[in-house]
């Protein structure tokens, strides 16, 4: 029985009551009262504890690498093609195939007949079989050395050294040992140890301060190309935006990304919201699709057309039917956001007929689960009344609306903000390999760089090769990097 129905039997009897039984009423209605408060307050705090145990990957933005104990059981939002996993039958297959510019040719010549002994060296060939062996050679260093001749004038005793040798030290590394060094550090996400471990096989014996002037060295160089790299992000028709956690010196920071399919440029900074976005310099002139996450410091961006992840809505509805019972709306909307997606695929937008049936679709849905989850009550307490996480995902579903079916509407908007996550995504391996960064100006630095080779990879490049001409004085190709066409 809840309190409630407690107090109605009360007051339905409470007339026929003698004196000493309105004194018991009395008495212990009030204590009834705090004790049914009470739990219901224990009750919120122990649903909501539950559902902070009950998150993981599959239902919430937490990376997989926090689901506790085991993985949570997959259940994938794709639907199941009937084919065995792997290569179909008939797929060309992607194994080593004869290169038609070798390196070496040996050739192994028929001097005679095996069977009668006939001279066979004058005879055509009738045919050749190509057979390829694909090494890599013995890996070393080459150092060249440069010896500049002094001479003294005979006439007026003067000394007079050679000219045209670029070699401004008795010592100094290529450009090309400085690109694998921090290609490295900055994409294969090697700590400096293992480092120096791998290019002591190749005879190279750096010291840490050496390989931490090397990224230094890359840091300032890529000044210009920062800039130029902001701009055409700026540029872009469409541009996806996200951050994530870092320690620095021990202190939680943030790396923020802001990114396209052909440009990736990062930023450490200690705070997460407005403040990064101002000084990444991006956001505050983006005028294309802003894809972004539900955080809201987005939110103020009103020159963009603001497109929210859909992906995670996905897993906030999955966590909605698993733990909160509302599979009859929260399923019927999965399945509509990825028949919109499959039509958008297919057609790029959808007309304005489409769109409205599938709005009408969207609304009764969130109708439906908002009359299953009414707003709470305010409570005894001051302040405002805490609203359950199925409340606060359907408000933010029907205020959002056009965020949400952005996809559906405009022709460079994606039903997901992957790509941001993905950019990000090797960042976290570097903090879980090394711990995070021992100082900022290192995780400044090392993402100037990261932003330099993962731009190059997103265009197909080399990025040893592209951290070679930034190396190389004089060589400015790199910069076109930044001003890729699209």
């Amino acid at each position: 029985m809840t309190f409630s129905e407690l107090e109605d039997q009360v007051s339905k009897i409470e007339s026929g009551l003698s004196a000493e039984g309105r004194m018991l009423v009395d008495l212990f209605m009030p204590f009834c009262r705090a004790l049914s408060s009470e739990i219901k307050e224990l009750s919120l705090e122990n649903k909501q504890l539950k559902d902070r145990l009950a998150k993981n990957s599959s239902n919430s933005s937490k990376p997989p690498s926090q689901d506790i104990l085991r993985s949570p059981k997959k259940r994938s939002l794709r639907e199941s093609s009937g084919r065995q996993p792997g290569g179909q039958q008939g797929h060309p297959g992607q194994g080593g195939k004869l290169r038609d510019d070798p390196d070496e040719i040996v050739k192994y010549s028929v001097a005679s007949c095996p069977n009668c002994a006939q001279d066979l060296r004058s005879e055509p060939v009738y045919g050749l079989i190509r057979k390829q062996i694909e090494e890599l050679p013995a890996i070393r260093t080459m150092v060249t050395e440069y010896q500049i001749e002094v001479k003294k004038c005979p006439c007026c005793n003067e000394q007079c050294k050679a000219e045209g040798c670029e070699v401004h030290h008795e010592f100094q590394y290529g450009p090309r040992v400085k690109a694998l060094s921090v290609y490295l550090s900055a994409y294969q996400f090697l700590p400096v140890q293992r480092t120096k471990e791998l290019l002591s096989l190749l005879g190279l014996n750096l010291s840490s301060g050496t390989l931490d002037n090397f990224r230094k060295s890359a840091s300032v160089s890529l000044s210009p190309f920062i800039e130029l790299l902001r701009k055409s992000i700026i540029d872009s028709d469409a541009g996806f935006f996200d951050e994530t956690g870092i320690k620095v010196s021990g202190k939680n920071n943030w790396i923020h990304v802001a990114a396209t399919k052909l440009y990736t440029l990062f930023l450490l900074h200690p705070k997460r919201g407005k403040e990064a976005h101002e000084a990444m310099a991006v956001l505050p002139f983006f005028k294309g699709v802003l894809h972004r996450d539900g955080y809201r410091s987005y939110n103020g961006y009103l020159d963009a057309i603001l497109s929210l992840c859909c992906a995670h809505l996905l897993r906030e509805l999955k966590f909605t039917i698993d733990h909160d019972a509302q599979k009859n709306w929260a399923t019927p909307l999965i399945s509509l956001l990825i028949e919109i997606k499959g039509k958008v695929e297919k057609s790029s937008t959808l007309d304005l007929r489409w769109q409205a049936d599938y709005r009408k679709r969207y609304r009764e849905l969130i109708a439906m689960g908002l009359s299953q989850n009414p707003k709470r009550p305010p409570g005894p307490k001051r302040g405002r009344t805490a609203q359950s996480k199925t409340y606060n995902l359907l408000t933010r579903l029907q205020v959002n609306e056009d965020e949400v079916l952005r996809f559906m509407t405009h022709t460079h908007a994606q039903f997901d903000n992957n790509q941001a996550e993905r950019d990000l995504r090797m960042n976290k391996v570097r903090a879980k390999i090394s711990g995070g960064f021992r100082s900022f100006r290192a995780g400044e630095e090392f993402m100037r760089v990261r932003s330099f080779v993962a731009t190059a990879v997103k265009q197909g490049h080399n990025p040893i090769e592209s951290l070679v001409q930034l190396f190389t004085p004089g060589n400015t190709q790199y910069m076109k990097l930044a001003d890729y066409p699209e």
